[in-house]
């Protein structure tokens, strides 16, 4: 995967996922739309083909990615706990 910074501001960043499908960003896109110090997070991708969707992020009060690295943990997190009880359910 690769991510460029687009646009960083205080409150706003933008950011293209070379690559990427809506499985990562409406992943990433909910996860943050969780968090109350986020005003926006969506991103634009063409369809039917997403060649290097936009994610969008706007945030209150907070660097957009301080949330982003977050989010990141937060998603990691899940993914480990439930390779963990997979692995535990099919050995």
């Amino acid at each position: 995967m690769s991510v460029k910074i687009l646009k960083k501001t205080d409150e706003e960043l933008l950011l293209e996922f070379e690559g990427e499908s809506h499985t990562l960003l409406n992943l990433l896109r909910t996860d943050l739309l969780e968090d109350e110090r986020v005003l926006i997070a969506t991103y634009d991708a063409k369809f039917p083909m997403m060649t290097n969707p936009i994610f969008r992020l706007k945030t209150r009060d907070v660097d957009p990615v301080v949330l982003m690295r977050e989010a990141a943990n937060r998603i990691a997190g899940i993914s480990e706990e439930f390779e963990e009880e997979f692995r535990a359910m099919v050995e």
